[in-house]
């Protein structure tokens, strides 16, 4: 079975925009803001964006016509996105997500066996031919790379912070408003219960901060004693640091994405390189388990898109693996048997 990169592109974001529930948001929303999250660098390319965790891209007030099937998003509806203040006038994402490359070139397949970080990423999940597979890549200038992730040790509370930042509540007006090192900030708090905070500082550098697991005041303290014109400074009480993973911010990002349908639906994607550790999820609300695949730190997530999931990262790329009806057991030892595969193996399907 063959599938236009359209097709395979509207799937993949569907399938994605479940994993954007934890922002109070309905799928319909994500989905057209996932639209116009797309990069404008080349008429004709495909409209891959693999939006894997479209969890900040949309989030203000303001929403009209979702209901009924109707086009959900007017077109000055209030969004929420950052991206690295390097990066403009790059051709980037106009709604970009923290964190997270938006790979949105396909890959041709006769490409993948001489492209070294391509061959390195990919992986089948077992015997079956899967439904679709595609690799993408992006620049990676238009990510926004953390300076910092906490979280408790539990993986209940989480704090991931950003430097260097655009705007990151365009069209927004309902804020509420905090003191983070001496400054005013803007707070945004969806439904789900976790907050956004931006400030700039005396040098005008603006910084992003998303939290989970924290009232507005914590956070704004946690911030403030934690910080400083660079970075993390002191790792609070209660907390834990984790190290961001180097990354070239004139590099690409490839992205591999393969799901299987046929016997059970299961979602493979491996990104190379990784861009944030896995416990960057604690920052976001929604229940989790912190737990291993091999010898790497993973995070279990029982309600995914489709199914439940498991996310771990290598020195070379970061995986998220989603099996339907799946529990953490399933999960960790299918991970643990992922195999590489060439570009020439039969079981990938037929462009």
């Amino acid at each position: 079975m063959t599938v236009s990169d359209d097709e395979f592109s509207a799937r993949l974001r569907s399938a994605a925009s479940l994993d954007a529930l934890h922002s109070g948001l309905s799928a319909e929303r994500v989905l057209a803001s996932s639209r116009r999250a797309r990069r404008r660098r080349t008429a004709g390319l495909s409209a891959v964006t693999a939006v894997v965790a479209l969890a900040v891209v949309a989030v203000g007030a303001g929403w009209t016509g979702v209901d009924g099937g109707a086009e959900p998003v007017p077109a000055a509806a209030p969004l929420l996105g950052i991206l690295p203040v390097a990066a403009v006038g790059h051709g980037c994402a106009e709604v970009p997500v923290p964190g997270l490359s938006d790979p949105d070139q396909v890959v041709p397949t006769d490409r993948w066996g001489s492209l070294a970080p391509v061959a390195g990423i990919l992986h089948l999940v077992d015997d079956r031919t899967p439904e679709y597979a595609v690799v993408t890549s992006g620049p990676a200038v238009c990510d926004a790379v953390p300076v910092a992730v906490l979280h408790d040790e539990d993986g209940q509370r989480g704090v991931v912070v950003y430097r260097d930042v655009t705007e990151p509540f365009r069209g927004i007006t309902d804020l509420d408003e905090a003191t983070v090192l001496g400054h005013p900030a803007d707070v945004l708090s969806p439904p789900a219960g976790h907050h956004y905070v931006s400030w700039t500082d005396d040098d005008g550098v603006r910084w992003f901060a998303e939290a989970a697991g924290l009232s507005v005041e914590e956070l704004a303290e946690t911030l403030t004693a934690s910080l400083d014109d660079t970075g993390l400074a002191t790792v609070p009480e209660g907390f834990e640091s984790v190290p961001v993973p180097e990354h070239e911010p004139d590099g690409t990002v490839y992205r591999w994405a393969v799901q299987y349908e046929a016997g059970g639906y299961t979602y493979l994607e491996v990104t190379s390189p990784a861009r944030a550790p896995v416990e960057a999820r604690a920052a976001w609300p929604g229940e989790q388990q912190y737990t291993t695949v091999g010898d790497a730190a993973a995070v279990y997530l029982p309600d995914e898109q489709g199914g439940a999931g498991i996310r771990w990262n290598t020195a070379e790329a970061s995986y998220r693996l989603v099996i339907a009806g799946a529990d953490l057991t399933e999960l960790r030892e299918t991970a643990e048997r992922l195999e590489p595969v060439t570009p020439d193996d039969p079981r990938l399907p037929v462009p």
